[in-house]
């Protein structure tokens, strides 16, 4: 054998040798990574930060291999928690607690935003909430959180629903503009995004916002099994270190948060989604995504509204809070915001 060959083949074998070891770091990473199933609800900007968290490796960092799928309505994302065909669950408080109260082992851990980033839009004509009597009003479904905001609000204006304003349902939150459009409504209930700045640029009436109205709301708390907490509490604060971190990134990284509501919302960035973007970002979303007794009450309240609740029951029950407070009484909250 000529040195040349022996020096081709050590090089080759140096080379092979280096690429190996520079994956084990990699290969351990991976094998040491847990599995996880997160559901989320909607294809909404308020799960901007879950899928950043995702996107960005936030995660992996945390020893979380992340599976997150869209299972459309808090019913059917809560009963996949039930089942453990996802170990967490991004779902509507009106449904964890409804299970809860039905017996399932449930509690929730958080929630990302304490309001309801919904206004009510209606035609033109319509100038003052009183006008709305003897019209339809558009919702997604009956039982959703536009239908809570429907009804909300025509309380608070001493109107009766389904007897003074009937309660139409569009089928998702994007048709009710287009249904209000079409004239077969006369006002709708639309989330704080694209189709509110349609309504706002087509000269439709602003009645409500929502969440300028005092009213305490989890929006789309995030929930798991006790026994998992129970079992398996390490991992239940590593899932909460990440999406908190990933909140903060989805706050401060504008870039990012863009591309990342882009992909997942299949919507070109826009001037007006920037717009969105940065209402969310600096009006909604919370630093600790804590879930507040006064928003469970709300939830409490709106169910005992059609069915009559046990004695004695409290929003203490239905939360878990001591993960988020622990991570962030440790300061870990505090130490990503400081050099802001």
């Amino acid at each position: 054998m000529g040195g040349n060959d022996m020096t081709t083949r050590l090089r080759v074998f140096f080379v092979f040798a280096g690429i190996v070891l520079g994956l084990a770091p990699i290969r351990a990473y991976a094998a040491d990574a847990e599995p996880l199933r997160i559901a989320y609800t909607s294809i909404g900007i308020s799960y901007g930060p879950l899928w950043l968290t995702k996107e960005l490796g936030i995660f992996k960092k945390y020893d979380i291999d992340a599976e997150i799928l869209y299972i459309a309505g808090g019913p059917l994302s809560t009963q996949a928690l039930i089942a453990g065909d996802v170990s967490i669950a991004f779902a509507s408080a009106v449904a964890l607690i409804s299970a809860n109260l039905s017996g399932a082992d449930l509690a929730i851990l958080g929630a990302t935003i304490d309001t309801l980033p919904f206004q009510l839009y209606a035609t033109p004509s319509i100038k003052d909430p009183a006008q709305l009597r003897g019209t339809k009003l558009g919702v997604s479904r009956l039982g959703t959180t536009s239908d809570f905001v429907a009804r909300y609000l025509l309380k608070k204006w001493g109107l009766q629903p389904d007897k003074e304003v009937t309660i139409f349902q569009a089928g998702s939150v994007p048709q009710i503009f287009a249904v209000l459009k079409g004239g077969s409504i006369q006002s709708g209930v639309l989330s704080t995004g694209p189709d509110t700045l349609r309504a706002e640029a087509d000269g439709y009436t602003r009645l409500a916002d929502v969440a300028t109205s005092g009213l305490v709301y989890p929006l789309g708390p995030f929930a798991a099994r006790q026994a998992l907490l129970k079992n398996r509490p390490d991992l239940i604060s590593r899932f909460i270190k990440a999406y908190i971190e990933g909140i903060y990134r989805f706050r401060t990284d504008k870039a990012a948060a863009l591309a990342t509501l882009e992909k997942y919302m299949k919507q070109k960035a826009t001037p007006a989604s920037e717009k969105i973007y940065e209402v969310y970002a600096a009006k909604y979303f919370k630093n600790v995504p804590e879930a507040t007794p006064a928003g469970l009450q709300t939830i409490l309240e709106e169910i005992s509204a059609t069915r009559p609740l046990p004695p004695g029951i409290t929003p203490q029950r239905f939360i878990e809070p001591r993960f988020v407070r622990e991570i962030t009484s440790a300061g870990f909250v505090d130490n990503l915001y400081k050099n802001r």
